[in-house]
């Protein structure tokens, strides 16, 4: 598949399919001009200690506005019942198989050394959307009003005795008109072959596809629905970021990210359903069913209904990042945001850098260096506060 340049159109980041990153600069909405003047977040200082669930305080400004602070969903795993911050998890019959949180199985380790559980089910029976076809947790939104953002970020894997066959159709991710996943036909899933995701040392491809009319297909940017390369799930964890904008209107996008390298930049329409109650789901059906050792896991899972976020990242150049941690928001203002570390991949003395993104999905050009496990690095040059799209 050839490269191809894609800029996050009021989102993240920049990145070419080659993996030749460059420097990311913040993208206006396409109602406005090229030429017109970006004010970006700008990071001053940070207060309090970089320790794993502190609470830090970072100053600035042109933060913007976030009236609900805190994300959708924040699920580490710490937790007791999954059905406290999840809407709905498959499959739910076979305490055997169940999704939910689970101590390390299975030779399986945890992502990072800051998690205790994960979450994680099976594909082992042949009962049906909810016995074992999928496996899944999601989330209802009671009223998408266009445009409507999603950000989405999650740690994933599955088992490395997976059972491959058939045409190993694998999905990642459902959005769907409410309630629960795949509501026929008005849903659209991201996913893995077939046939790409055939064994333990394949490459899988990513696909977006709708089984009804809200995709576009070619997309505006005259692409098909399968897009680049991804690295296998079964020898490792995988981190997956999602942005999306909601809209009937061909300005719509899906962007996917793993590890940091975009690896699907769908623009076109993304919601021509009725009503304007919609599910998100993580995860998804296999079609290796009735497979006892094709379990699936997940960790530190982030869903919010804005751009607006902070994270941790390992390079001060974003699109060069490789790792990229959210941190949990508690209060937000244009000038302020506390939040709860997440420090995930981070160990105690690495350097991270700080990202604020506004609600544009703007952010500091810059990251801001911390230290895990300490205060400010270093005195950040902070960088301009407008950015010129030429």
């Amino acid at each position: 598949m050839s490269a191809y340049n894609s800029s996050r159109t009021g989102i993240t980041k920049a990145r070419i399919a080659s993996r030749k990153r460059v420097a990311k600069i913040a993208v206006l909405p396409l109602m406005f001009l090229a030429g017109s003047v970006l004010a970006a977040p700008v990071v001053q200082q940070v207060s309090g200690t970089f320790d794993h669930k502190a609470t830090v305080t970072v100053s600035g400004s042109a933060f913007g506005t976030k009236p609900v602070a805190a994300p959708l969903v924040w699920d580490d795993a710490s937790g007791t019942n999954i059905l406290n911050k999840w809407d709905g998890a498959w499959p739910n019959n076979n305490p055997a198989y169940n999704t939910m949180y689970r101590a390390p199985m299975r030779a399986v380790p945890l992502p990072h050394g800051h998690d205790t559980q994960y979450i994680a089910g099976a594909h082992g029976d042949s009962a049906g959307a909810t016995g074992g076809y999928n496996v899944i947790f999601y989330k209802n939104l009671p009223s998408v009003t266009f445009p409507y953002y999603i950000y989405v970020s999650w740690y994933e894997r599955i088992d490395p005795a997976w059972v491959f066959g058939g045409d190993d159709n694998f999905k990642t991710f459902a959005y769907s008109v409410c309630c629960g996943p795949y509501q026929m036909p008005n849903n659209w899933y991201m996913n893995y072959g077939p046939p790409s995701f055939s064994s333990a040392t394949a490459s899988p491809q990513y696909q977006h596809n709708d089984d009804g009319g809200s995709l576009e297909n070619p997309d505006e940017n005259g692409h098909n629905g399968w897009w680049l390369w991804g690295a296998n799930p079964t020898s490792r964890w995988l981190k997956v970021e999602m942005a999306v904008k909601l809209t009937s209107q061909t300005d719509g996008y899906i962007k996917l990210w793993e590890d940091g390298v975009l690896k699907d930049n769908y623009l076109g329409s993304t919601d021509k359903y009725p009503g304007t109650a919609r599910t998100i789901g993580i995860g998804g059906y296999a079609r290796n069913y009735g497979q006892p050792n094709n379990w699936r896991y997940f960790a530190d899972v982030y869903i919010d209904t804005s751009l607006a976020r902070v994270v941790l990242a390992n390079n001060q150049t974003l699109s060069k990042a490789t790792i990229i941690e959210p941190q949990i928001p508690s209060s937000w203002a244009d000038g302020s945001i506390s939040f709860t570390v997440n420090l995930g991949k981070f160990t105690t003395g690495q350097t991270a850098y700080l990202f604020v993104f506004d609600a544009t999905g703007t952010s500091n050009a810059i990251g801001f260096p911390v230290t895990a496990g300490g205060g400010a690095a270093a005195v950040a040059i902070s960088p301009p506060s407008n950015l010129r799209v030429q």
